[in-house]
């Protein structure tokens, strides 16, 4: 299980971006807090906490690298946050994403660009063997402001409802909980192998609040299916 020491770094760095949340933060002296929150931006510190799995689990530190591109299928390539390798063989690939505010603006191409990320993958891979011989292997993470929407249902544009019904538990809907059921459905499905869901905010008193509401997808699940996986490449590739 990780504690909350663990975690609160990565997000008193998120929150240290954001114009007020930064002044708070700093006004009670946590703008800087952690060895993983010193001098990098959100998604770097936790490219690098979720890079530290994979070689926790065993991977040579050199064998696992951040921002680096791999060939895609319906795009020359795609560059992954981290990128886990064996003997030249792919172990993993893992795309790290945040919702800091106008969720009513990008929340939808978030989602769709996660799916075409994971089929671009696939594709590449049944077409070409070009990852190697364990196959392609993603996990696909989300960190979410609840302070960038209200909590209110979300309606339709225009007032337009889809000419077809739509999946009951869609209804009601808040851009939080879209994004819930779709990572819990991306796991269930075999989209992606693994993923964390983190919502997070900010308390009265400046303390940072958070919790992992998709049981399948957090930080100790991604672990665990990080740890899984290694140990296979471990027992393949030697």
């Amino acid at each position: 299980m990780l504690q909350p020491d663990e975690i609160e770094p990565l997000l008193i760095n998120f929150w240290a971006r954001r114009g007020e949340s930064a002044q708070r933060l700093a006004a009670a002296g946590r703008s800087n807090t952690g060895a993983q929150a010193r001098d990098a931006l959100h998604m770097q510190s936790m490219a690098t906490f979720v890079r530290q799995m994979f070689i926790d689990a065993g991977l040579d530190s050199s064998d696992v690298v951040l921002d680096r591109a791999v060939p895609g299928f319906y795009r020359r390539s795609k560059e992954w946050d981290v990128v886990a390798m064996r003997k030249g063989h792919l172990v993993g690939v893992v795309e790290l994403k945040s919702q800091e505010s106008s969720p009513g603006n990008n929340a939808n191409n978030r989602l769709e660009e996660a799916v075409g990320s994971a089929v671009d993958a696939h594709t590449v891979q049944d077409y070409s063997g070009v990852y190697g011989d364990l196959g392609v292997w993603a996990a696909w993470c989300m960190t979410f402001n609840a302070n960038c929407e209200t909590g209110a249902p979300v309606g339709y544009k225009f007032n337009r409802a889809p000419l077809f019904s739509v999946d009951p538990e869609f209804e009601p809907m808040t851009y939080a909980s879209q994004y819930e059921i779709a990572v819990q459905r991306f796991i269930a499905t075999n989209v992606y192998n693994a993923a964390w869901m983190l919502t997070t905010w900010i308390n009265a008193d400046s303390s940072i609040g958070y919790y992992e509401p998709v049981p399948t997808a957090t930080a100790a699940t991604l672990r665990t299916q990080i740890e899984a996986r290694v140990q296979f490449a471990l027992q393949v590739l030697g």
